[in-house]
Order: structure tokens, then sequence, then C-alpha cells
């Protein structure tokens, strides 16, 4: 069984903070988020793993949406977070390699339509509150 994922998505000025990843043979979008880990509650792991991931602190937050399969559930927060660019941190900062890049960038509704951002139920959840 997968590990349950907390995902964060924090919107400034009308655009959604996404991860551009690039590897060997692979290019695509993420949303910053991770693991939940043992005894750790989703919201618990979406401010840890904003912390880590961004260096921004988690202000606020609430449930956008619950995704759940026969492998894992996946739940989406709505997060304001401190003012101030992210900053890469914890195990991505340390993976971080011309091969293995995390590269932060602000992305608006229109181009959330032509990237590929990963896991596809991603894109509509994000479309959903940037549409509002």
């Amino acid at each position: 069984m997968k590990k349950n994922r907390a995902t964060a998505i924090i919107i400034r000025d009308g655009k959604v903070l996404l991860f551009h990843r690039h590897k060997p043979g692979r290019d695509y979008y993420s949303l910053p988020g991770g693991g939940v880990e043992l005894e750790e509650s989703f919201e618990e792991a979406c401010i840890r793993e904003v912390k880590e991931e961004t260096g921004l602190d988690v202000l606020a937050i609430q449930l956008a949406s619950r995704y759940i399969t026969l492998e894992k559930e996946e739940n989406y927060y709505l997060t304001e977070v401190t003012p101030g660019e992210p900053v890469l941190g914890g195990p991505e900062a340390k993976r971080q390699n011309p091969d293995d890049a995390y590269i932060f960038e602000w992305v608006d509704a229109a181009q959330l339509e032509n990237i590929n951002l990963l896991p596809g139920v991603a894109r509509r959840i994000c479309l959903e509150i940037l549409q509002k």
C-alpha cells in the first residue's frame, strides 16, 4: 500500500505555486506536499511539508479536495502562507542536482491547461480553485 499524501495548494496573485521537475527523460510539475507520517494528521503533514519544501509557514489551511483510491488517500489543502518567495529545503534540496531539478514556478489557470501537472487530478482541483 502506498503512503497517504497531503498536498498544498498555495495561491498568490491568481497563480498557484508548483515545482517544475526535470529528470532524465521526464519533465513535469507537481504541488508541494508529501507523505503522511505515522501518527500525523493530514493537516500536520501538509504544514510540515510546506515548511520543509518551501521554507514558508502555513498561516491557514482548509481542505479543498479528497481523492481516494484503492491504494491511498490524497488530501488537497488550500493553504495561506507567510509572505516571501519559497526557498527549496528538506530532502528535495539534498537531491537537487543538474539531473534532478526542482524549480519553483507561479502558474496561472491558462498555463495550467498546457503543462504536465501530476497527478492528473491536481489540475482539475487547482483549476476549480483558480476559476472561483
